[in-house]
């Protein structure tokens, strides 16, 4: 009698062993099915990423350009044609960035990537600021445009830039640093409170005998070194004398630190008559360059 409780207990312990098995056999098949799903989730997935289109075929529909004046949009799209047939989400955009500014008349550029409604990048120009026209004589006409930060703008590749009434000569090689460009623009204004007259040509075609032309004015500067700054403002003080000799006055000579010589047209009787009543000065070193004015 004492055998049968015992015999109880272990078919009691026998089915619980058996249930835990099959509750680790059906865990088991859950996770395996689960697994399986994912992966299957996977493939598809990855079937449907390489399948689709996610790139840019076409740069006339696929490039979008905003704030472009003077570049064009043929322009941009050819400096970004490395994009055709790559994925969108393989591009750089630093790299497209840097591609679109060595445009001569983009100053910034900013690349954007979208996947939606599909493909395609977007791009935002930022245009450089025109600061003088470019030609290599004052008689030429004009070749280029310089942009405040010392860029040349060419004008047969960008015809609608902005043409400044300020312009330059220089030869060919000629490169403006920003820093340069600043101080051109301290100096035009220098002569412009002085002459009344704004600055609209500097020659630039020998940097030892630099001349700015105001208005009517002739100005010879000569080199552009430290001294340039006290020898502009010095202009002031012969602009009295300047007003009388106005329809004779050849050039302003302010290339010396002495003094002014104003050449003059000798020929001129009405020349002869203001040199005598109004510049008796005394004898200057350089006689020949025309009247001068001791400072």
């Amino acid at each position: 009698m004492n055998d049968q409780p015992e015999e109880k207990r272990q078919d009691w312990i026998r089915g619980r062993r058996e249930k835990r098995k099959l509750a680790r056999m059906a865990r088991t098949r859950r996770q395996i099915l689960r697994y399986t799903l994912l992966l299957v989730m996977v493939a598809l997935g990855i079937c449907g990423f390489s399948q689709l289109r996610w790139s840019i075929n076409n740069l006339e529909n696929d490039v979008w350009i905003q704030g472009n004046k003077v570049v064009s949009d043929e322009q941009v799209r050819d400096a970004l044609k490395g994009t055709l047939h790559r994925a969108v989400y393989r591009l750089d955009p630093a790299k497209l960035s840097a591609d679109v500014c060595k445009l001569p008349a983009v100053r910034h550029a900013f690349v954007r990537r979208y996947i939606l409604p599909r493909p395609h990048i977007r791009v935002e120009v930022l245009e450089e600021f025109p600061w003088a026209t470019y030609s290599s004589s004052p008689e030429a006409a004009p070749e280029g445009v310089i942009a405040e930060t010392g860029r040349f703008i060419p004008l047969d590749r960008f015809p609608s830039v902005v043409q400044p009434p300020f312009r330059v000569c220089g030869d060919k090689a000629l490169k403006l640093a920003a820093s340069e460009i600043w101080e051109w623009d301290s100096w035009a204004r220098l002569i412009e409170a002085q002459t009344g007259q704004p600055v609209m040509l500097v020659d630039l075609r020998v940097m030892s005998a630099v001349q700015a032309f105001s208005g009517g004015y002739e100005l010879h500067l000569g080199s552009l070194d430290s001294t340039l700054n006290r020898r502009l403002g010095r202009l002031s003080s012969v602009m009295p004398v300047v007003a009388n000799l106005r329809e004779d006055l050849k050039f302003i000579d302010l290339s010396l630190d002495s003094n002014i010589p104003l050449k003059v047209d000798k020929s001129s009787a009405s020349s002869a008559r203001h040199a005598d009543h109004d510049l008796t000065q005394p004898p200057a070193e350089t006689a020949d360059t025309g009247t001068p004015m001791p400072m």
